[in-house]
């Protein structure tokens, strides 16, 4: 059976349980009924299509999301033929966004809460038939989880926003207290509440498995493609680990990503994908194994399906945003911005190598990263391998007054038909965010620059150990327990190796890393970070003395500074899906405390109004050239929530 025909019958199902029309859930004086209380989910099949039926309604929100978290970020720019309503977002005046764009649309968010709201009220989780655990305490749960996870998504695009836990109707529309994301955070987390441990014991052994959708034969040897039902249920780890996060439960956020990455049955490795230079003369690249295997099957956890065609359903746009294809006729709306590229010719590409046999070269650092001809090749290499541009060259004839765009862009993140939710990279990434504020940076910045495996460990200093085994009274020292079979160095092999070159063939002995083990999330694009001697916390230090950004507290400076290297990671790991917005947000808000308020306007503030003017060399002052008036917007009284962040929601306007 197609997935469309499975979620089309899933909505269906939703509809006959009462749901009505959406579009006034939010009016004060709304009389609309959401649904009928008489309706009970009591059997299996009932609620099999009820969960399916909220996935199909997350495919309304799929595309928005990344999109809302990416444009009001500092990584992308429109191009010349963006549309009016990506123009409109990236402007920042979203008091005057018109009620038709289609990015704006709230309801859509609540469209979804309130089918989880009328699940959650309705379900029947007493429900055994002949069982010895209930049948439906899974979907329960998966729906919690969507729950939360819709939530955090509608605060981070609105700021505060309502709050309801049952299914709205007349009598509730105008009492609805609105939440920041903080006490939303809080709120949520309620939910889980003295059951954390049942409900994850319980999705360990019996979360719900419907097998695999789609995957109909299409002839000639084609099929649809085929989903894992697993794979689109969000991880109770991790949206408790993001609500913990949110709510500055920092030690609690750090068991929860741990827990998920580090369980004897589930263990989730870095891998040691990475895109290299074969050469320290970086005329050559050597094996490209990012793309492939980061953003295939193995590297994400989690995704919203999307249809293949339109006649089946909801479909991708994405592609069409931010590629050239014949459908857009090759004129791509979104790109890299200035400060994306900048963030990626700053780093520094590491490589050290065995020249003669004899000696070592420890380390050699790429050059001339000013060179703007190949931008894409300086510094971090992952952007390079994400993102293929190049000019097309048309005859004569095919060229009709313009039509065509002949800047050819792709970005290889692109799955059209997988939204992805969650994936290893940005799970390790929220891992040293949180880890960093419970008080530990240099285990935070190991999951940077080196891996947090043993060897590593062991070379934290003592005071770093010992604050590890009672922050806020929690004893998160057990993210040293790593498995050594698992999670044990990854040790290097030299091997001699011959490739071509314009003058012949030229031999080189290169280092090999042994696989199925882990290693620094800065090694994906800037060699081996393990060795660079240029990447430590101390040199973001003396940057910050140097710009006048120290606070004086030394274990304090140190968190920021791991920050500054975090959140540049986010960027070059995670640029065009979407968290970026979410990210910078976050860390706005830990840096809050720092400064005495709730959010360091400044940290974000700083960045997006850079997007376009960053400068592309390592000096110290990054944001020396800033959109003003964008900047003077975004930052506010500089230590509290900014409304200038956050769309509006239609009963403000």
């Amino acid at each position: 059976m197609k997935l469309k025909t499975i979620l089309t019958i899933a909505l269906a199902a939703c509809v006959g349980a009462g749901v009505t029309s959406c579009e006034d859930m939010l009016r004060v004086d709304s009389k609309t009924v959401m649904y009928d209380y008489e309706n009970t989910l009591d059997d299996p099949t009932d609620s099999v299509y009820s969960v399916l039926g909220i996935i199909k309604k997350m495919q309304t929100i799929a595309d928005r999301t990344v999109i809302l978290g990416e444009i009001r970020g500092d990584l992308v720019a429109v191009s010349d033929h963006a549309s009016e309503d990506l123009r409109d977002l990236y402007n920042y005046d979203f008091k005057s966004i018109k009620s038709t764009n289609k990015y704006d649309q709230a309801l859509d968010y609540y469209a979804i809460i309130n089918n989880c709201n009328f699940f959650l009220n309705q379900v029947d989780t007493t429900f055994t038939r002949n069982q010895q655990h209930s049948i439906m305490k899974g979907e329960y749960i998966v729906v919690l989880c969507y729950r939360a996870w819709a939530y955090l998504q509608l605060a981070q695009i609105y700021g505060e926003v309502p709050y309801f836990d049952k299914p709205i109707t007349g009598d509730v529309a105008s009492s609805l207290n609105k939440l920041n994301i903080k006490e939303l955070a809080q709120t949520l987390l309620l939910d889980f509440q003295g059951k954390e441990k049942n409900f994850i014991e319980y999705m360990d052994k019996y979360g719900p498995n419907y097998g695999k959708l789609g995957g109909e034969d299409l002839g000639g040897g084609q099929k649809t493609t085929e989903h894992e039902s697993r794979e689109l249920f969000v991880p109770i780890r991790l949206i408790l680990g993001d609500l913990c996060l949110w709510a500055e439960d920092y030690a609690h956020a750090a068991i929860y990503y741990h827990d998920f990455l580090a369980g004897d049955d589930r263990a989730q490795t870095t891998s040691l994908s990475c895109i290299t230079w074969l050469t320290d003369d970086f005329l050559y690249f050597g094996d490209d194994t990012y793309v492939s295997n980061i953003f295939g099957k193995s590297g994400y956890i989690c995704y919203i399906p999307m249809e293949a065609d339109e006649y089946s359903g909801t479909v991708s746009d994405l592609r069409n945003i931010y590629n050239s294809t014949e459908d857009n006729y090759y004129w791509y709306q979104l790109t890299r911005s200035r400060a994306l590229t900048a963030t990626s010719v700053r780093q520094n590409y590491c490589y050290h190598s065995k020249i003669d046999g004899s000696r070592y070269q420890f380390p050699a650092y790429m050059e001339n990263k000013e060179d703007e001809s190949i931008l894409l090749r300086r510094g971090d290499l992952r952007l390079q391998s994400v993102l293929e541009t190049d000019y097309i060259i048309f005859d004569d004839e095919d060229i009709n007054a313009g039509m065509y765009g002949s800047e050819y862009q792709t970005l290889n993140k692109i799955n059209s038909e997988k939204i992805w939710l969650y994936r290893k990279d940005v799970v390790y990434l929220r891992l040293a965010e949180a880890l960093n504020r419970c008080g530990l940076p240099q285990t935070a910045f190991a999951i940077l620059k080196s891996g947090l495996c043993k060897a590593n460990i062991d070379s934290l200093s003592q005071g770093e150990k010992l604050r590890a085994r009672n922050i806020d009274g929690v004893d998160i020292s057990e993210v040293y327990n790593y498995s050594t079979t698992k999670f044990e160095k990854a040790q290097p092999t030299w091997y001699n190796t011959s490739f071509s070159s314009g003058t012949g063939t030229t031999t080189a002995y290169v280092m090999e890393w042994n696989t199925g083990n882990t290693f620094g999330i800065h090694s994906r694009g800037c060699g081996d970070a393990s060795f660079d001697t240029l990447y430590t916390i101390g040199n973001k230090l003396s940057e910050m003395s140097a710009a006048g950004n120290l606070l004086g507290n030394a274990l304090v400076d140190s968190m920021r500074a791991v920050e500054e290297y975090l959140i540049d990671e986010m960027a070059l790991e995670t640029c065009f899906e979407g968290y970026r917005f979410g990210d910078l947000m976050r860390i706005a808000q830990h840096r809050g405390a720092d400064i005495g308020g709730d959010f360091e306007n400044d940290f974000l503030a700083r960045r997006v109004a850079t997007r376009e003017t960053a400068v592309l060399n390592d000096k110290v002052d990054y944001y020396r050239d800033m959109d003003m008036d964008l900047y003077t917007k975004l930052l506010g009284d500089g230590k509290s929530l900014n409304k200038s962040w956050f769309l509006v929601l239609p009963d403000e306007k």
